[in-house]
C-alpha cells in the first residue's frame, strides 16, 4: 500500500532503509511536508508519518546522530515562543512512567527553548523505540531508536466510521472495510478517476474509491443484488428492505454523486464499446465458496426447452471455473484498462499447494 502510495504521491523508501520486514518502522524519502501529508491522508496501514532527525541501534547512536542534524533545520521548531511536548512509544515493550521521563530528560542537549504544553503543544516530537517482534523474548535495550517531528496520522480511523457493520446494504461476502481501502490504494485511484468492478455485489469496494474523489461503476450477474431485492444477509432479517441498494450505501457515506450505474451483466460476455476506458479495476471475484460462480449459457447448453419468445427470454447460467474467471479478468483489463492503470483482485490460493 505504502509502495502504491508514494508513486502516486511522489517519494521512495530511503537509501538507508534495509527493508526490514519484521520491523513497524520504515524510513522513507519524501520530498515535501506536503507531500508526506498527502500521503497520510490516505493510507490505513501506516499509523503516523515523522520528519527524522536521528536514529541508531543504542542511545548513544541516536544521540550522536540527533548532534549531527543540521541546526538551521531544527531551530523553527524550537523557538522561545512555541509550545512542545515529546512522546514515547515503544513497540512491544510497555515502560514505566519513570523510565520514559528518564529517557526524554536524556534529551536535553537539543536547543529547546520553548514552554511545554502537555495538552496542545504546537510541536509534537516523538522517541520511537524498536524493540523486535517476539513477545516472548524482550530484549533489554531497544534494536533501534528514532526521534522526529511528529507530521500527520494516517487514515486508520476509516476503518471503523466505513465499518460493514454499519452499512445499509450488505451480501454474504461484502468486503471488509479497511482491505477496500488498501484495494483503493493499491489501484493508485485519485479524484476524477472512473473505478470499475465487474463483480460488484453490494458495491463494498465501490465506496472507498468513491470516498478518494473516484467515480464508480459496477456490474454483477445477480439482477437481486443489483436491484436489492431477495433475502437479506442479516442477521434477524427475513428480507432486503425497499431501499437496500449500491446506489444508497453510498448515499449513506456523502458520496452519491460519484455513483454512476450499476448493471446486470455477464463479465466474461463483452458489454462495452470499445475505446471505453477505466483508470482502475477492482474487484473480489466469487471463489464457489460462499457466491456461486456462474455465467450466462445458451439454450443449447441446457435441455431443450419449450419455445419461449424474447420478452420473457431466460438466461441459462453455467458453471465458471475459477481459471476462467481470472482469465476473462486478465483480458478484459488488457481491453479495458488505459496505459498505467490498475487491475486489484484477490486470488484464493491453497496455501499447503501454493
Amino acid at each position: 500500500e505504502i509502495t502504491s502510495l508514494l508513486s502516486l504521491c511522489g517519494g521512495q523508501f530511503s537509501s538507508e532503509q534495509e527493508i526490514r520486514v519484521n520491523s513497524p518502522f520504515w524510513i522513507l524519502s519524501i520530498p515535501s511536508e506536503e507531500m508526506a501529508r498527502g500521503l497520510m491522508k490516505r493510507t490505513v496501514c501506516a499509523k503516523s508519518i515523522f520528519e527524522l532527525w536521528g536514529h541508531g541501534r543504542s542511545a548513544g547512536e541516536l544521540y550522536a546522530s540527533l548532534k549531527n542534524y543540521p541546526m538551521d533545520k531544527m531551530l523553527p521548531y524550537l523557538q522561545s515562543d512555541s509550545t512542545y511536548k515529546v512522546h514515547i512509544h515503544t513497540f512491544n515493550k510497555t515502560l514505566t512512567q519513570a523510565q520514559k521521563i528518564k529517557k526524554i530528560d536524556a534529551l536535553e542537549f537539543l536547543p529547546f527553548k520553548g514552554k511545554v504544553n502537555l495538552k496542545n503543544p504546537e510541536h509534537i516530537f516523538w522517541i520511537l523505540e524498536d524493540y523486535g517482534m517476539d513477545p516472548n523474548n524482550v530484549p533489554e535495550e531497544p534494536f533501534h531508536l528514532y526521534f522526529g517531528r511528529w507530521i500527520a496520522d494516517g487514515q486508520r480511523e476509516l476503518i471503523e466510521s466505513y465499518s460493514v457493520k454499519k452499512r445499509h446494504f450488505i451480501g454474504n461476502t461484502s468486503m471488509d472495510a479497511c482491505l477496500s481501502f488498501i484495494m483503493a490504494n493499491h489501484g493508485r485511484v485519485k479524484p476524477n478517476d472512473v473505478v470499475y468492478d465487474p463483480f460488484v455485489g453490494t458495491g463494498g469496494l465501490l465506496i472507498s474509491s468513491a470516498h478518494f474523489g473516484a467515480y464508480v461503476c459496477g456490474t454483477d450477474i445477480d439482477y437481486n443484488t443489483i436491484h436489492g431485492l431477495g433475502k437479506a444477509s442479516r442477521k434477524n432479517q427475513k428480507w432486503r428492505g425497499p431501499d437496500e441498494n449500491i446506489r444508497a450505501n453510498l448515499r449513506q457515506y456523502g458520496l452519491e454523486k460519484y455513483y454512476l450505474d450499476a448493471l446486470v451483466s455477464d463479465s466474461s460476455r463483452p458489454i462495452w464499446r470499445k475505446g471505453m476506458l477505466f483508470d482502475a479495476i477492482i474487484t473480489d471475484p466469487p471463489y464457489g465458496i460462499r457466491e456461486a460462480t456462474r455465467r450466462t449459457g445458451s439454450q443449447k447448453e441446457a435441455v431443450k426447452t419449450a419455445e419461449r419468445s424474447t420478452e420473457n427470454h431466460i438466461f441459462v447460467s453455467s458453471n465458471y471455473h475459477l481459471s476462467d474467471i481470472f482469465f476473462d479478468l486478465l483480458k478484459f483489463a488488457a481491453e479495458y484498462l488505459v496505459m498505467g492503470g490498475r487491475l486489484v483482485y484477490w486470488l484464493p490460493i491453497y496455501r499447503p499447494e501454493y
